[in-house]
């Protein structure tokens, strides 16, 4: 008899046992770019502990980094463009586009040689991009359709921002796609800007995605990182000098080369997440026409759903800032 009660006691009490602790969400953080980095900066002020939820964050030195570190499954979360949320979900890597950091209104640009002073210029020149079928090369063709130039006008190549200026300098290009910092960089040897980003504003959503799994499974923990994110955003629009100097810091990246990035960027109030966010919105007016250029590339696997890539379900939520 006391064998028996003795084993029914151990059932109850594993029975009543807690499971164990989930671990905390892992985040993938821009490291240069002022947007991507707010994490850091809603980390150092505390702002995860205020809202009750754990988080690890890793830095990332390049974007093409925390796409890697997505798209193998190693961060729950990550910065990213909305054009590279639908090419995952398109890909089968269900994703869930959940709070606009920022629109780039001039932190991507076009930059020449010093001859050049228009975009219609550039017929028959040749003009580079970050991969062909990437944002980069869309955002490139948009700029120069407003020029009235079309592929087959110019001569494409395929080159990393980085190498853009040594390109211009060496010959072997005549304009190409930059963004800070190397825009100043550009313009600091002599080349020319001819065109920004802030001409195809609705192309130009950045922000925070998560897993479609994650969203549904911890969705209270997504929530939590939401308010804490829109939170930092509202305290780095009030204070701009004082959070780039945070986040440099804890990304171990020069404060210059952060700030650089967060002066072309117009970061966006939760308010205005509000209204892009809408049916009607800017975000899917721009993710439309991401999905007509990716399906008339054919390099969509499937056309995603915008109803379930857009996902307005936390900024819905999210308790206003000021």
């Amino acid at each position: 008899m006391k064998r028996l009660l003795l084993i029914l006691l151990l059932v109850t009490l594993a029975g009543c046992s807690s499971p164990p602790p989930l671990p905390p969400l892992r985040i993938a953080v821009f490291s240069t770019w002022a947007t991507g980095a707010v994490m850091f900066l809603a980390q150092e002020q505390g702002l995860f502990a205020k809202h009750g939820v754990q988080v690890t964050l890793l830095p990332a030195a390049d974007y093409r980094e925390t796409l890697k570190l997505y798209k193998e499954n190693k961060v729950d979360m990550s910065f990213m463009l909305l054009t590279d949320a639908i090419m995952f979900d398109s890909e089968g890597l269900s994703t869930r586009f959940v709070y606009v950091t920022d629109h780039s209104e001039g932190a991507d640009a076009i930059v020449g040689q010093p001859a050049l002073n228009s975009l219609d210029e550039l017929r028959g020149k040749k003009v580079s991009f970050e991969g062909f079928n990437t944002f980069s090369h869309l955002l490139v063709l948009k700029l120069l359709e407003q020029a009235g130039l079309k592929e087959g006008d110019f001569q494409s190549a395929n080159l990393e921002a980085i190498e853009v200026t040594n390109a211009l300098k060496d010959g072997k290009i005549d304009a190409g796609h930059v963004y800070s910092p190397y825009i100043s960089e550009a313009v600091t040897k002599g080349y020319k800007i001819l065109a920004r980003s802030d001409k195809v504003l609705n192309l130009m959503a950045e922000g925070f995605v998560v897993t479609a799994d994650i969203a549904k499974t911890r969705h209270q923990e997504v929530q939590k990182i939401i308010n804490a994110l829109s939170e930092a955003i509202a305290g780095l629009r009030h204070s701009p000098d004082q959070g780039v100097n945070i986040m440099a810091k804890q990304g171990n990246v020069s404060v210059t080369e952060l700030a650089d990035t967060a002066r072309n960027l117009r970061m966006l109030t939760l308010a205005e997440n509000r209204e892009v966010f809408k049916q009607n919105g800017s975000l899917f007016e721009g993710g439309q026409k991401i999905i007509d250029f990716f399906y008339q590339k054919g390099v969509l696997i499937k056309i995603p759903d915008l109803n379930g890539v857009i996902d307005d379900q936390f900024v819905a939520a999210t308790a206003k800032h000021p």
